[in-house]
């Protein structure tokens, strides 16, 4: 009988991560996600990091597969090296980065064996805001807010109710909590240790992980400003 082995494809995810959330606001793009790695239904780890600087101006967060994420940060590597290695005083702008994860994701599905990930992109380069986002089989869109997995169900209305271009940093981080505490509260893969990420025209900023806090008594449902957090 012929031995030759047959290709061997992902079926689906092992440990993933849930939602992200980000926004433009006026200064920037910040992004927001928990910390939490899903081992199917068990929730396994809480200190997975999935907000990470991409060269100078752009900043990516990453739901789905962990390991396909590493993998997509290993694409990135290679393509910020390369384009550094020019040298040419230019350097890869927010739009660009996008452009080429969605050839990636796309060329994967193509395939049929794709990277398990609904990405985030955002930044900023020469005055210009961009965030966009990307699935596993390659759609992809920009707009002034996004978000993956449940927050595109869960954050998105309340995101268009309440965003506005003008939001400060400190509005812009009350805005997210609130979504993540949504979160939290309907998504049984999210946990309460989250981690927030600005990118600004000086460069990327994600800041150390905090335990979100929770209101669980009948008055936290029925008034939704109970809680907001003016730490920031």
């Amino acid at each position: 009988m012929d031995s030759v082995s047959e290709s061997q494809r992902t079926l689906y995810p092992y440990v993933t991560g849930s939602s992200v959330v980000a926004i433009k606001y006026k200064d920037g793009i910040l992004m927001a996600a928990d910390m939490g790695g899903s081992y199917g239904s068990t929730l396994r780890y809480k200190s997975v990091e999935r907000l990470k600087p991409i060269g100078k101006h752009s900043l990516l967060g990453a739901s789905g597969e962990i390991s396909d994420f590493q993998e997509i940060m290993r694409y990135l590597d290679e393509l910020i090296l390369y384009d550094n290695m020019w040298d040419d005083g230019n350097s890869l702008g927010p739009k660009e980065v996008h452009n080429y994860l969605t050839r990636v994701m796309y060329n994967r599905r193509n395939k049929f064996n794709p990277l398990w990930n609904s990405l985030v992109l955002g930044g900023v380069k020469k005055g210009q805001k961009y965030l966009g986002t990307v699935n596993m089989i390659g759609i992809n869109f920009e707009d002034n807010h996004v978000a993956t997995g449940l927050g595109n169900h869960l954050a998105r209305p309340i995101l268009r109710d309440e965003w506005n271009e003008n939001l400060t940093f400190e509005e812009g981080v009350r805005l997210l909590e609130k979504c993540m505490r949504v979160l939290l509260y309907r998504d049984r893969s999210a946990v309460n240790k989250i981690q927030i990420s600005k990118i600004t025209e000086e460069g990327a900023t994600v800041f150390p992980p905090f335990s979100l806090k929770t209101y669980w008594e009948f008055s936290a449902f029925k008034n939704p400003t109970v809680g907001a957090e003016g730490s920031w």
